[in-house]
């Protein structure tokens, strides 16, 4: 865990502490991007990831600095931010990842139990998405794949078939859509859960995730506590389901024995 990556936990704990609010997934991705020192822009970023430069220069930007600037009692800025950080953590004389130590739950999130944990496959081609959502899930105990195209997860879950995939839709070599289509037409994946993410927020946008088979759709920028909700609740069904098909196999058994005792 890189020194941004520890600075950028840390400024999410203290948001949370003095707020109660959560940094959005577009807060992240610009804060993340200034805590590493990469010179882009506004609307290098939203090109990036397929935001309007307008949204996130004159919405989300100057709110994610007057937040901090409540929060530290002092003009927030691009140029100021990390300084800023590095003091208040030093001030605080806590660990920068107290959420990602051994045992440790988030301050947004608690851990999750031996049994709640998930294998998930996370399907994105674009890296800064993967890191963040990686973080997140594995943060609270679950175990994270990535792919960064559909036929790359494709071979990922022929491979080694995940309890729940993330995918997102606009990608260069196969979208989303397609390799839903995929997973639901082969019968060793067709009950797979599958919750797309996507900046996409227009009605058609979902209503077709949901005709190739999707099961869940939530737009970015999500809520932390959203999406980790909508994980855990289709991880839940999907371990129902699994434990009704068991039974019903164990229950075909004994009839099937039954029928062979009375015709011995």
């Amino acid at each position: 865990m890189n020194k941004a990556e520890q600075l950028l936990s840390f400024a999410d704990t203290l948001l949370k502490a003095k707020t109660g609010n959560e940094l959005s997934y577009l807060q992240r991705l610009i804060l993340i991007k200034v805590l590493e020192g990469v010179k882009a822009s506004y609307e290098d970023i939203a090109e990036a990831h397929n935001y309007s430069p307008r949204y996130l220069r004159q919405d989300i930007a100057p709110k994610l600095w007057n937040e901090f600037s409540q929060v530290l009692a002092c003009k927030v800025s691009k140029s100021n931010i990390r300084a800023l950080l590095e003091r208040e953590m030093e001030e605080q004389a806590i660990s920068p990842m107290p959420s990602l130590q051994e045992g440790a739950p988030s301050a947004t999130s608690a851990l999750v139990t031996e049994s709640e944990r998930g294998d998930i496959l996370l399907v994105d081609d674009q890296l800064e998405n993967l890191t963040l959502l990686t973080h997140l899930l594995e943060e609270v105990g679950h175990i994270v794949r990535q792919a960064i195209s559909g036929s790359v997860a494709l071979q990922a879950i022929a491979f080694s078939p995940p309890d729940l995939v993330l995918l997102d839709i606009n990608m260069p070599d196969m979208d989303g859509y397609t390799v839903c289509q995929h997973l639901r037409e082969n019968t060793l994946t067709h009950d797979i859960p599958v919750i797309f993410i996507s900046a996409l927020d227009e009605s058609q946008d979902k209503v077709k995730a949901f005709s190739v088979g999707g099961n869940d759709y939530i737009t970015k920028p999500f809520k932390t506590i959203e999406v980790l909700a909508r994980i855990q609740n289709h991880l839940k069904v999907r371990r129902l389901q699994q434990t009704l098909r068991a039974k019903e196999k164990e229950l075909l058994a004994a009839r099937q024995e039954i029928a062979n005792l009375k015709s011995a």
